[in-house]
């Protein structure tokens, strides 16, 4: 059966847009690029050059998304336009994929799954790790349980990440650093695999003579008695980065080394993936969520999670306590 067409809008033209989403919206096939946003003329070309045709250009989302008929937007834009994009997306009935975090705060957060949940619209984050297959075993695995009861997870990441520039070293554009941006994906890595629910919070954070923190430590005790680290290094050399998970019968190691995924170790030996679970991308994953009616589909509740987690270790280093994270 021939894939449906799919008429999608882009806001936000900048880097990550141009270099990751426009290569898997073009695999695709059948998306039409219909119309395209972001505050910088100039940036909205460049993406016109790597899609390879004219699309029309907006400057404002809420003008595209009222004048060009749509089905879907895929949103790279500062994390604090994030809520108001994606809400007044979902309020026009449309289809929403958007760059992580979906938004710094846990109550905008979950208000936007309520909100595609009562108009049944589909709303997917773009964590990549979640459709990589070790990641997506390793879940399946945990969820039969695999490794007993759950005790504890260790994870880090490292980058250079004190060398961005731009709107990511803006507090107010970006609602926190290295720990709110790369270290999303290992937050959410870590909660979506494992289902760990974070109760209470001890952070540590430093800035490195940054606006916004570079390096963070930050412990975390779950609902169900495990306990947690969840490590930012921004001012590294290179990247590297893993998640140790322990139960009470073995243990899950994750290894990634300038961002290629190691072999994953069950208890010190290789992890054999099922064929069957075949590799992806949150594009693709939304494409065709659309097109089969949302059959597979769940709505992101770790967003939320996430958020918590994040606004509790910022509020921790603000206060300088431990901090219970809201429920």
């Amino acid at each position: 059966m021939a894939k449906k067409r799919i008429r999608l809008g882009i806001i936000g033209c900048g880097g990550n847009m141009r270099a990751a989403h426009v290569p898997r919206i073009k695999s695709d096939g059948k998306v039409d690029l219909v119309a395209i946003v972001d505050a910088v003329e100039s940036q909205a070309q460049l993406l016109r050059e790597a899609w390879g045709s004219e699309v029309p250009y907006f400057a404002d989302y809420k003008r595209m998304i009222r004048e060009v008929k749509l089905d879907a937007v895929c949103i790279s834009t500062p994390h604090s336009q994030h809520y108001e994009q994606a809400k007044f997306a979902l309020e026009h009935d449309l289809h929403v994929l958007i760059e992580k975090p979906l938004t710094p705060s846990s109550k905008q957060a979950k208000h936007l799954l309520d909100l595609a949940e009562k108009r049944d619209w589909l709303l997917v984050v773009s964590y990549q790790r979640n459709f990589v297959p070790a990641y997506v075993c390793v879940r399946e695995l945990l969820r039969k349980g695999v490794l007993g009861e759950l005790r504890g997870v260790i994870s880090y990441v490292t980058q250079n990440w004190s060398a961005v520039g731009g709107w990511r070293l803006d507090p107010e554009q970006s609602g926190g650093g290295m720990f709110m941006d790369t270290g999303s994906h290992l937050v959410t890595s870590t909660l979506w695999m494992t289902g760990l629910e974070p109760v209470e919070v001890s952070a540590f954070m430093d800035n490195a003579g940054k606006p916004v923190d570079i390096n963070a430590v930050v412990n975390v005790r779950f609902k169900n008695g495990a306990v947690g680290t969840l490590n930012t290094i921004g001012n590294a050399s290179r990247h590297d980065e893993r998640i140790a998970i322990h139960g009470s019968e073995g243990c899950i190691v994750f290894h990634q080394h300038q961002w290629r995924l190691q072999p994953v170790l069950l208890n010190n030996e290789p992890l054999a993936v099922p064929p069957s679970i075949k590799e992806n991308s949150p594009d693709q994953a939304f494409f065709d969520w659309i097109r089969n009616g949302g059959r597979g589909y769940g709505l992101p509740q770790f967003a939320v999670q996430v958020a918590k987690l994040s606004e509790a270790a910022y509020q921790s280093v603000k206060e300088k306590r431990p901090v219970i994270v809201a429920r």
